[in-house]
């Protein structure tokens, strides 16, 4: 090979930095692939950052004080972040053909789940109309069904006709609404089973119980009321057991249809039950869930009844219960009474509409701005 074949010094320097560059490469794949499950998370703790933060942030503001509802906004947003951090871990770990298809799965299973949903809460809807009255707290889980599913089928179809270029923003900027409602909603009720799963199994022996009034159906104890009663004495029976020396306040004002309190109605089923008669305290005054929980809370302090307090609901009313034990310094947890299938998903939504106009400014406020870009469409046709 004569001088002019070779290659000028540059030229082989360039070569050479070439050749290292892929053979690092090389290495870091043959890593990669030969490297254990522990080696490779390591290797990505970046991913995992974030949810750790999250859950840190959850966890301070949980034991600080856990009836609130920004911890079980906190709560759900350390569990979607955790999700994104195990998807992300998984798409960079497999080859990239299958993770368009794990993909594409994950989106048709996304979809499928609330068309489901919207079916089934559809479903309860009508079964709640031939049970109970036709009152419109009694339509919320038909017409959100029926919103979701309307909403859901509306947008398969544009997706898949000419209208989806024009119309894409449209349903872009209503998904925001939507989202904030959900998101809240989503966040209440995951939050709610924790918080019952901690009353069960991890709260410590109350020194009274307060079971809620829910209403006389012709002066007598519907089985409503009865669920949060039985389960009181339940509580009630567990923390004596435990040593404490608690008693059993039950709340309920007398209504306008009513010949009786319910709390007399209340203090009667649980000594036919085979309840002590002097464990058993009544307050009489009170009409709402914030007079329940404020007059019970005088009537212990009254007595010198000190220690956490166990007040009892049925379990689509124990987050809302917990709010207000915290808003009017009431320590203590909230248990759940068992709730009849069919008439929980209407009561979970009619709670969480409560707990929104409890927190009007914050949920006025941030609704609003979701719907400022449908407002900004609006306003340019």
């Amino acid at each position: 090979m004569s001088h002019l074949d070779c290659p000028s010094p540059p030229a082989v320097l360039n070569l050479t930095k070439a050749r290292l560059a892929a053979a690092s490469v090389n290495s870091c794949v043959k890593k990669l692939l030969h490297a254990s499950p522990a080696a490779m998370l390591l290797s990505m703790w970046w991913i995992w950052l974030g949810p750790l933060l999250a859950w840190v942030f959850f966890a301070v503001s949980a034991w600080r004080d856990p009836r609130k509802m920004r911890t079980a906004v906190y709560f759900l947003a350390a569990l979607s972040i955790t999700l994104l951090g195990v998807l992300e871990t998984v798409f960079a770990v497999v080859p990239a053909k299958f993770a368009i298809y794990l993909l594409a799965g994950l989106a048709s299973l996304f979809i499928l789940a609330i068309l489901v949903l919207s079916s089934a809460l559809t479903a309860n809807g009508i079964i709640m109309m031939r049970k109970e009255s036709l009152h419109p707290r009694n339509l919320l889980s038909l017409l959100l069904g029926l919103g979701l599913l309307s909403y859901t089928l509306i947008s398969l179809y544009i997706t898949s006709t000419s209208l989806y270029a024009v119309l894409f923003v449209w349903l872009f900027a209503l998904v925001l609404p939507i989202g904030f409602f959900s998101a809240g909603f989503t966040a209440y009720l995951l939050y709610s089973q924790v918080c019952q799963w901690f009353a069960k199994h991890a709260a410590k022996p109350p020194a009274a119980v307060v079971v809620l009034g829910s209403g006389l159906i012709e002066d007598k104890v519907p089985p409503l009321l009865a669920s949060r009663l039985d389960q009181g004495r339940r509580v009630l029976a567990k923390a004596r057991l435990n040593g404490r020396a608690a008693v059993i306040v039950v709340s309920g004002g007398r209504g306008r249809d009513e010949d009786r309190s319910e709390a007399a109605a209340m203090a009667d089923y649980l000594t036919e039950q085979g309840g002590e008669p002097a464990l058993i305290w009544q307050e009489d005054k009170s009409r709402t869930t914030a007079e329940n929980l404020a007059n019970s809370r005088n009537l212990l302090l009254a007595a010198g009844v000190s220690g956490p307090v166990a007040v009892v609901t049925n379990n689509f009313h124990t987050f809302r219960a917990a709010l207000l034990m915290r808003k009017f310094k009431l320590p203590g947890y909230a248990v759940g009474a068992p709730t009849a299938g069919y008439f929980w998903p209407s009561a979970s939504i009619r709670e969480y509409f409560a707990i929104m106009r409890d927190h009007w400014i914050v949920n006025f406020v941030g609704f609003g701005l979701s719907c400022l870009p449908l407002l900004f469409l609006a306003l340019r046709l």
